[in-house]
């Protein structure tokens, strides 16, 4: 099973082309995955040949991406921008250097300098505290807002957390900024203060810069950071993107059949994971982060800025990818890479990093929204490899390309036991509730609300902006994938009578009240 978003608004801005949602053509039919020669930039001084060429077999080997685009830094400039596979399968469009893909939490790095340049600027306090610029936020538990720091929040070191402020951002797509005080003031838990990666503190923190500056975390974005950079193909908006050569979305790979796959919708894009580019703006933003500010010989962000982005504020201990963070700035990690530092931050499958101390960047970006993860991040650690002249690189790649199918594969085995499961468990009885009688709208006062609908002879669960068929498994049982991009598996719902003799759709504990 994979996940299928469901779309409440209209796709056919996101493709102009009515069978781009058809079941698409594989890779081999639109000429099989490879680097796209003709465009794109090659400096044969740094990137050899032989390098391009095992970029490309590693592609190929790991057969996991329809489409891909890389750049690579070196100082001052771009020494190699391409695109590999396809952008679109439906329309064998290629993908460039110019093709746009979603960032995921690479956006957060972006957030986190337009914070560090309004400070420079003096129209934030980035050691003020939050309650400065949300008077009305109230802390669980007797903390207090004005303890806490702007910073803090960027940091991940906030010392209280809404799981469901998290989950309605980026999933359901389900409540406005305008409310996120109040959401926050009744559901929100106390945490240690310690540092706990999650969208929730970003999320708070445009929103009280937004209260000060009457900026928008949209506008704050490309006004501080995609304007002066010379990003004039990145957005904050996934309608806008999508008027061009944004990369379709597919879920598959390792052999599988890639199915499109909805990206994201405009009410799913948030402060923390809201951004598209391409490789060669992104190629722009590394070579600012390299030189503190310069770009095309000139000054065009504050160095101090960019400085603090990179300033080693919180420690940490956390191995990923193969990468040993040890530090995190304004939306920067820091981390060790056989023993050189590599700065950056991922977002899912993008990988956006650099390494000061040689001066390298790398960017390896895919429109596979899942398994895709796993080939970026070798590849980059690859490229880096390769740059730094590495000896064993042949090696490298082989247990990388092995690593990749391990992972999948455990990946697929632990899903099929997971729902051998689920059914094994599913009640044996008969339905108490008709199909017909679950229809309705169910809310639950943290997560929002959930519509059941009939649509012929299924029925089907909206939550906001995700969907799923649900899938009867026994008595008022039912399974239905509401995830997004496979990031869950499939969810088990059932419908029952709660104390009050009300009708309710539990989902895990998340209980869902009919509204008569």
């Amino acid at each position: 099973m994979k996940a299928r978003p469901f779309v409440i608004i209209a796709c056919a801005a996101a493709l102009s082309a009515g069978n781009a949602w058809a079941a698409p053509p594989s890779v081999e039919a639109c000429g099989g995955a490879k680097i796209n020669h003709g465009e794109g930039y090659r400096d044969g001084r740094v990137v050899s040949r032989m390098m391009e060429n095992r970029i490309e077999d590693f592609l190929q080997k790991a057969d996991a991406l329809p489409g891909a685009g890389i750049a690579i830094v070196k100082g001052d400039r771009a020494v190699y921008v391409r695109g590999f596979g396809f952008r679109n399968l439906a329309l064998c469009e290629k993908a460039t250097s110019q093709t746009r893909f979603y960032l995921k939490s690479t956006t957060k790095s972006f957030l986190a300098a337009a914070a560090a340049i309004l400070q420079e600027e003096g129209a934030i306090e980035l050691d003020a505290p939050i309650s400065d610029y949300l008077p009305d936020l109230r802390f669980p538990d007797g903390l207090r807002p004005e303890q806490t720091s702007l910073r803090a929040h960027l940091t991940h070191t906030q010392p209280y957390f809404d799981a469901g402020l998290n989950y309605r951002t980026a999933f359901a797509g389900n409540l406005t900024e305008e409310d996120f005080v109040d959401h926050v003031n009744e559901f929100s838990k106390s945490k240690d203060i310690k540092f706990r990666y999650s969208n929730f503190g970003p999320i708070m923190a445009a929103r009280a810069i937004s209260a000060k500056t009457g900026m928008s975390w949209r506008e704050l974005i490309r006004e501080k950071i995609f304007a002066p950079a010379g990003m004039t193909d990145s957005f904050t908006s996934m309608t806008q993107a999508e008027n061009g050569p944004m990369a379709q979305g597919y879920l598959g790979g390792f052999n599988a059949e890639y199915e499109p796959e909805l990206t994201k919708t405009e009410s799913q894009m948030h402060a923390a994971g809201g951004s598209v580019s391409t490789p060669a703006d992104l190629a722009r933003w590394v070579i600012i982060s390299l030189s503190d500010g310069v770009i095309d010989g000139e000054q065009v962000l504050p160095k101090r800025a960019i400085e603090q982005t990179k300033a080693r504020q919180v420690q940490i201990d956390w191995d990923i990818l193969g990468y040993k963070r040890f530090a995190h700035g304004l939306g920067v990690y820091s981390a060790d890479y056989e023993g050189d530092v590599l700065m950056h931050h991922f977002g899912g499958e993008t990988h956006l990093s650099y390494m000061p101390e040689h001066g390298y960047g790398v960017i390896v970006l895919t429109n596979e929204l899942n398994v895709g993860v796993h080939v970026t991040h070798a590849l980059a650690s690859t490229i880096y490899d390769m740059l730094l002249g590495k000896k064993d690189i042949s090696a490298r790649i082989e247990n990388r390309l092995s690593e990749i199918a391990e992972r999948e594969a455990k990946g697929a085995g632990r899903l099929e036991q997971y729902l051998a499961q689920v059914r094994k468990n599913a009640p044996d009885a008969p339905p108490v509730y008709a199909a017909a009688d679950l229809v309705g709208d169910y809310v639950d006062p943290r997560l929002g609300e959930m519509s059941v609908i009939a649509e012929g002879d299924d029925i089907k669960i909206i939550f906001g902006a995700i969907s799923g068929s649900l899938e009867y498994l026994g008595g008022d049982s039912y399974l239905a994938e509401i995830g997004l991009w496979n990031t869950m598996p499939p969810q088990v719902f059932v419908f029952r009578p709660d104390g009050e003799g009300r009708l309710v759709l539990d989902w895990g504990g998340r209980i869902f009240v009919r509204q008569d």
